[in-house]
């Protein structure tokens, strides 16, 4: 199974994108391709916060073609709710975008309406976050994980995993894997957060790849998880993480078909830029990846490394998958979804 068999890689659009951001807490210049505010501790003075219609055009200016504002559920109109009993006004999302007069459209921004909820799940002390993508729901209203991720299907969203790393699994992943099983539209998990928070994210994917094969994907997400805060350099969020989209058609529901289909790669800036991936082949029992960028390219099976360079030969591979990362010196990387060998 590979997710790219269809791709035509001459046509095809390859846009960036980013599906877990923040409302901004602070001001930051919507043109202006780098972290603010900038430093650790922030200026302060008379400037007021940002509206989400300047991180919009921050993304916009420095490149991106889709982007969800996804507002934690305990968070409105500046303030934050956490531990505090559910209220009506605490479901709602970062939406419409026409309130901060952005309403995207033909060569401008593709909204996708989205929320950062959370679900309980057994194990675990604090309430685990899930991405909702397309639907309306902004409050998780104390559900378990299982239960949200049901509602965000039943409205007719997708869904996806971030930062498990940050989690601790005293049962393994026995609780992903009932959920992965049970709610399709929970696409994935985010392999790559901000500056990379949480290297073991990458480690549950793999294993979740080597749990359930080719009969359910895992497809990877990285994202900013920006929220305009002041930063020290090494831990500055914006533009680090990002997944990248081979649209074939340029509105909400082409950005949510490739998603589902995994039409799609994942990229980490580290203190470079990631090289760009100009086509990803299977021919002939040979994987192909093409990114004249990268100064090395490394093949992952079944989570082990298993071979270098830009083609590998699939006879002799016994993993259940195999993934591609091409890298640059700084620490960036490209990395494809899984290609299927069983």
């Amino acid at each position: 199974m590979n997710p790219y068999a269809a791709v035509d890689w001459e046509t095809t659009d390859q846009c960036l994108s980013q599906f877990h951001l923040h409302e901004p807490r602070n001001w930051i210049d919507p043109e202006s391709a780098t972290h603010d505010p900038a430093g650790e501790i922030a200026d302060g003075g008379d400037q007021e916060r940002s509206s989400p219609g300047d991180l919009i055009d921050k993304y916009q200016f420095a490149g991106y073609s889709a982007l969800a504002v996804t507002e934690h559920e305990y968070y409105v109109d500046g303030t934050k709710h956490k531990g505090e009993p559910f209220f009506e006004d605490l479901d709602v999302t970062s939406w419409p975008w026409s309130q901060w007069e952005r309403n995207g459209g033909t060569g401008d921004m593709i909204p996708i309406q989205g929320a950062e909820l959370r679900g309980t799940v057994e194990g675990i002390d604090e309430r685990h976050d899930i991405v909702s993508l397309g639907t309306d729901l902004g409050h998780g209203r104390g559900q378990s994980l299982l239960q949200v991720a049901t509602e965000i299907d039943e409205r007719g969203g997708v869904s996806f995993l971030p930062h498990p790393g940050r989690y601790p699994q005293p049962e393994g992943l026995e609780a992903y894997v009932e959920l992965f099983e049970r709610v399709e539209t929970v696409l994935g998990v985010e392999a790559f957060n901000a500056r990379d928070r949480y290297p073991g994210c990458r480690n549950i994917w793999d294993e979740l790849l080597v749990e359930f094969g080719s009969r359910r994907p895992i497809w990877a997400f990285a994202n900013d998880d920006y929220h305009a805060r002041p930063r020290s350099p090494e831990n500055e969020r914006f533009d680090r993480s990002r997944t990248v989209l081979l649209l074939e058609e340029r509105s909400p529901a082409g950005v949510i078909d490739a998603l589902r289909a995994g039409r799609t790669y994942v990229q980490y800036n580290g203190d470079s830029i990631a090289p760009a991936i100009d086509s990803i082949t299977v021919d002939d029992g040979r994987a192909r990846v093409a990114s004249p960028e990268a100064t090395s390219v490394r093949w992952i099976g079944d989570g082990d490394p298993i071979d270098t360079g830009t083609t590998l030969s699939l006879r002799d591979v016994s993993s259940t998958y195999v993934r591609a990362e091409a890298s640059v010196p700084g620490g960036a990387v490209s990395c494809t979804q899984p290609l299927f060998l069983s």
